[in-house]
């Protein structure tokens, strides 16, 4: 049986023309959903991808279970539905009605709780990236955001301009900027908790004079800095319009930058774009139009366009999973299409061995060498394959041979193949290799997983607070060990606002593709609503809305490694728990809260839920001095954070208990 919330333990990756380090996306066919014999209008994914919500454009809703094709529930239509989503980790699923009626359904019961309010004549509707506010654009130019765990109106923002034609009501990946976009490319950008009005940009091609833009789809994704539009530009032909003449269009998709919006990149299109998905990368987006049964993969960096896959019928709706794994193409019949969605094309070479097991982490290889075999399909002619930069043996037919040393942990293997025409598709599979009573020396390891970026910050002088006394100490330990392993780490020390975040955005730049990104953060954090969020030294906080007005929420930090480096090892590392002299809000916590770490990273905590950690009677605090003397140790990751976790309840006499959230795709070692 398939299993959906893990990918392929053998990850594969397809380059051409010479750039063996491009990360392109195909579309791999799974499954084909019935759902309504109406318009698909809106879909969306549960985080688990057990359950797919299905809205058609007579408001109908089915609650599709993926694996089986069965449908779990019916919900009958009471109004077109312009929003759904799954809450809660899945305990819940909400939908709102264009008459402005909510609703939320439990997913144990099914049953109906129809919301106290309702919201006079809704056109768009979103949540922020922590899934407190349903913020609600209306009618008369006002968005209202609504508190889901308090049950009432948090504030009203009113819009300078008309957002009745809009297209895109979406956040920025911290939650702290709200923007809005109609479609004559209006757009309208507010810091979210305090209303306060940014900016106002026309988005338009403006590449013939007197041309008009038409806005026909916008997108953001919660892992990168862009949000992207789709329009078509009108224009009067050279010579002007003559009997029997149309006014000329042009397709494009143009990126902006989300904190500026300064436009990045523009790419040319044969198709109109009616409908945007981003991810699962920052330069990846799929788009569909009215016009075709064609659904496009577009890479912004390269400015390419590539026909992925067609469907049966006319595409009305499309859909990417938060993970970035399944893409669904709602069409006009009522089908729902599943496609895979894969990092680069495996199409040319196939592994014969070794066997793949189709989970992470559970690929073991016994010894300290492999020997990999395959074969290359299709009717080019092969030159060479090399196996790990080592030539393979190559026969006539296209199957080869080649051996491959392992150590201790997680391999990549890359097979390449190189045609007469110079051209080269390669592919990758990793091996967790554990030898019996034999470790690899450091350097070793180091070579294995030489591309490690870190981003270490320290804060300590807080301007509206106390000090703290060994964060900085922490911060400059940390940054000195992570060298000794061979990171490239950048330091904060006492970070402001702007700063971290500007580091954050930075720091998801450089982990494009690494084999290791870690973050560490010692400071002030606090929770409010069951969101985390990480302290800058210049944030005076009174209340629980400065909080989300003035600090760093975790999930931008999350987010950003998750969607950046998705096939390496990424850690955060918070010792952040100090006790905390900030007036949070009656929702505020004490110490951080829990959260499910993202596919393929570790988030390690100074101490349990809704604790304090101490700072140390020492040059460093009790966690972090821990850590570093692990870190030194030759051991797996998961044993690293182990010892230390004993180490520092044995030495807190169990007041201070560490604990880590993992998910990791495999075994690794640091030195």
């Amino acid at each position: 049986m398939r299993t959906l919330t893990t990918l392929l333990l053998l990850v594969i990756g397809l380059t051409v023309s010479f750039n063996i380090n491009a990360q392109d996306v195909y579309l791999s066919a799974y499954k084909k959903l019935f759902a309504s014999s109406n318009d698909i209008e809106t879909i969306s994914f549960s985080e688990d991808l057990k359950i797919l919500g299905v809205a058609d454009k007579k408001g109908n809703v089915s609650l599709i279970e993926i694996e089986s094709s069965n449908i779990l529930k019916k919900i009958p239509a009471s109004g077109k539905v312009i929003f759904q989503e799954f809450l809660d980790k899945d305990k819940k699923f909400i939908a709102v009605r264009a008459n402005g009626q909510f609703s939320t359904y439990p997913l144990s019961s099914f049953e109906e709780n129809k919301g106290a309010q309702t919201f006079p004549s809704p056109l768009q509707v979103t949540l922020d990236p922590n899934q407190i506010y349903l913020t609600v654009l209306e009618k008369n130019n006002q968005i209202e955001v609504f508190d889901l765990k308090a049950g009432m109106t948090q504030t009203r923002i009113q819009s300078p301009g008309d957002l009745k034609n809009s297209l895109f009501l979406g956040f920025d990946r911290f939650g702290q900027q709200l923007a809005a976009i109609n479609n004559i490319g209006e757009s309208f950008s507010w810091e979210f908790i305090n209303q306060k009005f940014l900016r106002e940009l026309k988005l338009q091609s403006g590449e013939y004079s007197g041309s008009r833009s038409v806005i026909h789809s916008a997108s953001a994704s919660r892992g990168s800095d862009n949000f992207v539009v789709g329009l078509q530009e009108v224009f009067i032909p050279k010579g002007g319009l003559q009997a029997g003449r149309q006014p000329e269009r042009r397709n494009m998709l143009i990126a902006y930058d989300w904190t500026t919006g300064q436009e990045k990149k523009r790419v040319a299109l044969r198709y109109r774009p009616d409908g945007l998905a981003m991810g699962p990368t920052a330069s990846t987006l799929f788009y569909y139009s009215s016009d075709t049964r064609n659904i496009f993969v577009v890479n912004l960096d390269k400015g390419e366009v590539n026909e992925s896959v067609a469907v049966d019928e006319r595409p009305s709706s499309i859909a990417l999973s938060d993970d970035g794994s399944l893409l669904a193409v709602g069409t006009v019949s009522g089908v729902i299409y599943l496609y895979e969605v894969v990092r680069n094309n495996p199409a040319e070479i196939k592994i014969t061995s070794p066997a793949i097991n189709r989970n992470y982490g559970e690929q073991l290889v016994k010894g300290a060498v492999v020997t990999v075999e395959g074969k290359i399909d299709g009717t080019d002619r092969m030159a060479q394959v090399l196996i790990n930069d080592e030539k393979a043996e190559l026969n006539p037919d296209g199957s080869f041979k080649g051996t491959v040393n392992l150590v201790p942990g997680k391999n990549r293997v890359r097979v390449a193949a190189q045609n007469t025409q110079s051209q080269v598709i390669s592919k990758d599979l990793y091996l967790n290799s554990e030898p019996a009573q034999q470790k690899s020396p450091a350097t070793d390891h180091a070579k294995q997983y030489n591309k490690r970026i870190a981003l270490v910050i320290g804060n300590a002088d807080y301007a509206a607070t106390s000090k703290l006394k060994n964060t900085l100490n922490d911060a400059k330990a940390m940054t000195n060990t992570l060298k000794g392993l061979g990171f490239d780490v950048t330091t904060i020390e006492n970070g402001n606002y702007e700063t971290i975040k500007n580091a954050i955005y930075a720091f998801g730049d450089r982990i494009q593709d690494v084999d290791v990104s870690l973050f560490f953060y010692a400071g002030h954090g606090i929770e409010v609503d069951g969101a985390n969020y990480l302290v800058p030294v210049d944030a005076d906080i009174q209340s629980h809305l400065d909080v989300k007005q003035k600090c760093i929420p975790l999930s931008g930090v999350s987010n950003t490694m998750e969607f950046a480096n998705d096939e390496g090892l990424n850690m955060i590392i918070l010792d952040a728990c100090r006790n905390n002299p900030f007036p949070a809000g009656k929702r505020g916590g004490t110490g951080l809260a829990r959260i499910n770490a993202p596919s393929g990273t570790l988030i390690a905590y100074a101490t349990d839920p809704g604790s304090v950690a101490s700072d140390g009677d020492g040059t460093n605090g009790l966690y972090t001095g821990e850590l570093i003397k692990q870190l030194k140790i030759s051991q797996r990751i998961e044993d690293i954070f182990m010892h230390t976790r004993n180490n520092v309840e044995q030495l807190s006499g169990g007041k201070q208990r560490p604990w880590e959230e993992a998910r990791l795709k495999g075994i690794f070692y640091l030195k």
